[in-house]
């Protein structure tokens, strides 16, 4: 047999010994990666199969895809996950993972697990659930109330929007930048907002319909603080709600004539002096 022959063989049975070792590796991915959802797996179809959550847990929300450098392919991949519903007691937590696209090896890093931007589980924020239950209506006062998936988490590009209610009405978005060369997101602008009304406000008031499940912001303002998102705090964050709910009722939404206007969406709002808050407010 001649040497070239030889070679030929030894170079094809070696692909295939790599081929099988590949199928062998997929099918124990595939066999041991949780990617638990709640009901179809159709919002998870492009997450790669090599990302999984922790066993014991359910994907909770969509797969956030992001193009951070804007070069046209996606770059970054947020990740939220948490207990499955029935499962969940007051004061568990949920979930972040994000991933970044690693170039040399062709795949996505876990770069961070985030457990404090979103709020403590809360089984109920009815009166009736509260007043028998005092560790959740702690968790009530402490914490931001959550606001629906599509709202709460919206990232563009190097751009990453948190929104939470301080109350039925009103609530804050904070606006993070991406930092290349720190490699973390930080915080760069606050916007208050009106929006997610309860249908007490829009029932039977057609001005007010558009905000029902949408945001509106009213006012905007700077951190003191240009934190990253690793090092933020909702407690914190939340700290001053009253009198930014205050601040955001008199100089806005109390000044509206709504015979004026058919939506609040044409509403011009009022320019204000900015919000009279305390020296050690930071964001």
């Amino acid at each position: 047999m001649s040497k070239i022959l030889i070679i030929i063989i030894a170079f094809l049975i070696s692909n295939c010994c790599q081929g099988q070792d590949n199928l062998l590796k997929k099918a124990d991915v595939d066999s041991i990666c949780n990617q638990e959802v709640y009901g179809t797996k159709g919002y998870i179809k492009n997450l790669p199969r090599y990302i999984c959550i922790p066993d014991g847990f359910v994907i909770d929300d969509y797969i956030r895809f992001s193009d951070k450098d804007k070069n046209g392919e996606n770059d970054f991949i947020a990740i939220k996950y948490n207990k499955k519903e029935d499962d969940q007691i007051d004061g568990d937590t949920t979930f972040w993972d994000f991933y970044e696209y690693n170039i040399e090896d062709s795949i996505f890093d876990h770069k961070c697990t985030l457990t404090n931007i979103v709020p403590l589980y809360i089984q109920s924020i009815s009166f009736a659930y509260l007043a028998k239950n005092p560790f959740a209506e702690e968790l009530f006062n402490k914490y931001p109330r959550r606001i629906s998936h599509s709202l709460s988490f919206i990232v563009k590009h190097d751009t990453l929007r948190l929104s939470y209610k301080m109350d039925d009405v009103y609530g804050k978005t904070f606006i993070f930048s991406y930092d290349e060369p720190e490699g973390n997101w930080f915080l760069k602008e606050i916007e208050y907002f009106i929006g997610e009304l309860p249908s007490i406000w829009w029932q039977n008031n057609e001005f007010y319909y558009s905000l029902r499940n949408s945001l509106l912001v009213i006012e905007k303002i700077k951190p003191k603080k240009n934190i990253s998102i690793d090092q933020f705090n909702l407690i914190e964050a939340f700290r001053y709600r009253e009198i930014e709910i205050g601040h955001l009722s008199e100089w806005h939404i109390d000044r509206i004539d709504e015979t004026t206007e058919k939506s609040i969406l044409e509403v011009k709002l009022d320019n204000c002096n900015g919000i009279l808050l305390p020296k050690d407010w930071i964001y």
